[in-house]
């Protein structure tokens, strides 16, 4: 009796183990969204402020089973104002990239822990915003192209939601083009090419996102 007992618990958590799995073949729908508000203060003067929304919607698919490989696209829109010109920013980033995720599903919990890796490129053009009459003029536009790693938590809310966070850019390798053109009237060019390497665990809370995601299929 306790064999046939022990049985049908263990099969029993097979089948619920089973069913907190992430299925091969399960379409990957969702998106993220993210906020940055920060100071920037040089001897206790405030220099700097930021502010800014971004949004990626992704898509992707389950090609073995808590292990997903999808695409993501995004756009992001930040204010900043530098206090020492006197100049207000408008910065504009457009965002496409390849991913894998792998997930670990926590027990029975619906909690999964998750590793994302990634190949992206980006768009950003940074413009002070000055009237049409104004001789001085500043805008910057930088391509980058790079490899990023974050984790994150996930938590499944029912059999095809889940909502999740996780920190963008933890670790993040890439190559960046600049070009900043300066004019008061007269314009002088500057260029920038090279490698970065950098983690964003120096500015945490600027790089914490929110998102859910969608499984349809399996």
């Amino acid at each position: 009796m306790r064999k046939i007992l022990l049985a049908i618990i263990t099969a029993s958590l097979f089948v619920i183990s089973s069913k907190a799995q992430i299925k091969k073949g399960s379409l990957f729908l969702g998106g993220n969204i993210s906020g940055t508000k920060k100071k920037t203060k040089t001897d206790g003067i405030t220099t700097d402020k930021q502010s800014g929304i971004s949004i990626s919607p992704v898509i992707g698919k389950a090609i073995k089973d808590n292990f997903v490989l999808g695409l993501t696209a995004g756009v992001g829109f930040y204010d900043v104002t530098n206090s020492i010109f006197n100049l207000d920013y408008k910065s504009n980033t457009y965002t496409a990239g390849v991913f894998l995720r792998k997930y670990k599903n926590i027990g029975t919990s619906g909690f999964y822990i998750f590793v994302q890796g990634s190949l992206d490129g980006a768009f950003f053009k940074h413009k002070a915003d000055v009237p049409p009459s104004s001789p001085a003029s500043d805008e910057k536009r930088i391509i980058f192209v790079g490899l990023t790693a974050y984790p994150g938590i996930s938590y499944a809310i029912g059999k095809k939601l889940h909502l999740e966070t996780g920190f963008n850019n933890l670790l993040l390798l890439n190559y960046r083009n600049e070009k900043r053109e300066i004019g008061d009237p007269v314009v002088s060019v500057q260029k920038t090419k090279g490698f970065d390497i950098s983690s964003s665990l120096n500015n945490a809370t600027s790089s914490l996102y929110l998102g859910f995601r969608l499984l349809i299929g399996k």
